[in-house]
Parts: C-alpha cells; sequence; structure tokens
C-alpha cells in the first residue's frame, strides 16, 4: 500500500489502519484504555474465568515480557486431546476457499496435490466460524492465555476473530499463490485497530514443508518511517537489511505447538510443498 492508498483510507476514516502502524500510537492507546478500565474494570464472566487452564506450566509474567522484547513467544502448546477435537472438527466441516469465500465448498478430503475435486486449485481452505467447535471456544476463553493478552495489551480486547485453515501442499507457484490470495507467502505486518496480539497454534504436524510461520525477531520496534508510510508488505531482502537475517526465525513443531505474537513484527507464512498444515489463530484486538 502506498502513499495514495493511506490517504484514501483517511478520507474512509479508517484511522485505526493508519495509527495503528505505529508503535507510539499503540503504547498510548493501551495507557488510555487501561486507566479506563481500572476506573471502570468490565464486567467478567465468573463461569470462564474459574474454568481450568489448558497451559498449567505457563510463567505469564515471562511470556509478556519475551513478547515485549522479541515480539513472539513460541511453547504454549495445547494438550493432546484439544489438538485432536480440533483437527476432528476441521477435517469434518466443509470448507470455503480463501478467494471465492462465497464459493463452492468442498471437504479437506476432496483436495489432492493442492486441487480441488471440482478443478479448482487450492491453496487454502478455511473453515466457517470455528469458534463453533467447543475445543476452540477452550481455547479463546482459556484464564492464561487471557491473563497473557490482558497484560501485554494492558486492557481487555474488545474483539475477539478466530481463524481456523487448512494450507494445503502443492507445486504451486508464488505467482499463482499471490493470483489466488495467498499472499501472507510475503513478508508483511499486521494492522489490526489500534493495539493487537494474535495466538497461533499448529493443530497438524509442522516444518518449513508444510507452511512454518517465519518471522523476523523484534521487528514490531524498529521500523524506519518507510516502512510505516508505505506498504505494510516488504521484500525478504529489504526486511533482511533493516534488521538482519540472524533474527528471522522458523516455528517448526508437533501438533499442538502454540506461539503468542504481536504481528505488528514482519512475518510471513512458508508455501507448503511435502505436508499440509491446519493452524488455528486467535486474534484479539484493540
Amino acid at each position: 500500500m502506498g502513499i495514495a492508498s493511506i490517504a484514501r483510507r483517511i478520507k474512509q476514516k479508517n484511522l485505526a489502519y493508519i495509527l495503528g502502524r505505529f508503535r507510539t500510537v499503540r503504547v498510548a492507546y493501551s495507557s488510555g484504555r487501561g486507566a479506563v478500565e481500572f476506573l471502570r474494570p468490565p464486567r467478567k464472566s465468573m463461569g470462564k474465568w474459574l474454568m481450568p487452564t489448558l497451559f498449567g506450566d505457563a510463567k505469564i509474567a515471562d511470556i509478556v515480557q519475551t513478547i515485549r522484547d522479541e515480539a513472539v513467544f513460541v511453547g504454549l502448546n495445547l494438550p493432546g486431546h484439544i489438538v485432536d477435537e480440533i483437527k476432528t472438527f476441521a477435517l469434518s466441516e466443509p470448507l470455503h476457499a480463501i478467494y471465492d469465500p462465497k464459493g463452492p465448498t468442498f471437504r479437506y478430503s476432496d483436495v489432492s496435490g493442492g486441487v480441488a475435486a471440482d478443478g479448482r486449485p487450492m491453496p487454502i481452505g478455511g473453515v466457517s466460524d470455528p469458534a463453533r467447535c467447543p475445543a476452540v471456544q477452550k481455547v479463546i476463553n482459556d484464564p492464561v492465555l487471557r491473563s497473557i493478552v490482558r497484560k501485554y495489551l494492558g486492557h481487555e480486547p474488545r474483539k475477539i476473530t478466530t481463524i481456523l485453515d487448512w494450507s494445503f501442499a502443492s507445486s504451486m507457484s508464488d505467482e499463482e499463490r499471490r493470483r489466488l490470495k495467498h499472499g501472507v507467502i510475503d513478508y508483511h505486518y499486521d494492522v489490526e485497530g489500534y493495539n493487537f496480539v494474535y495466538a497461533s497454534f499448529y493443530i497438524t504436524d509442522t516444518d518449513r514443508y508444510s507452511g512454518a510461520h517465519v518471522m523476523m525477531k523484534r521487528s514490531h520496534k524498529r521500523k524506519p518511517l518507510r516502512m510505516l508510510l508505505g506498504s505494510a508488505r516488504a521484500s525478504q531482502e529489504a526486511v533482511y537489511r533493516q534488521y538482519g537475517q540472524e533474527n528471522e526465525i522458523t516455528i517448526e513443531g508437533p501438533a499442538g505447538t502454540g506461539f503468542v505474537q504481536d504481528t505488528s513484527c514482519f512475518h510471513r507464512a512458508s508455501p507448503p510443498t511435502l505436508g499440509d498444515r491446519l493452524m488455528l489463530a486467535i486474534r484479539f484486538i484493540n
């Protein structure tokens, strides 16, 4: 996105997308919301906050500090029974194409080599409203996860969105993936409102050949003005020049591997070539 596109967003009064790029704005927003909640604490459902956690060994303060320092904490892992429930749900649900969300639905078993049974190329298939799954709800409402989110943001999030997507392995070229709206294979940073943090969980074993998440540590803090005012996307070469290739990490792990990330950092997805990936992503916004 260039200056002209940003100007259009300003005219459309989408100020959150413009101002949310700046860390100083996010910090100020966090302080303001935190002060309001101190004076008027939000009402909470006691049932949700008294439920047992899925992450019994988590050290919340250390996790929050790691995200502040490096933009990510890796190791908030789901237990096997929750992984199995979510995977079973995703295997049985109708999916929609990322580039045609209102088009014909299909099942996971209908896709082979990145091609659906009706011949459509299929980089990603998404489950509609995955929060319908009881196991997903347990993750969303987990008291440890919500405490991490609250402490990192400095306030309760006003909006929570949930994504459960299959990324299908294929020999599809990067250009074809981009044409089919699989643009997250390129480095970018997110702007979701004035403040945001994501929790993501691999529901299948995931490595660099099956869609592993790649990111640049500490890139949530040190963006030059050209990256803040221009497009939220950047070439790999530009990201390496700015932050150093040594700060790039590839998050690989078995099913259940979880990470909490300030997605204002530069990140991307590896194009899956040898294995399909199922990932649950929960976005805590504003």
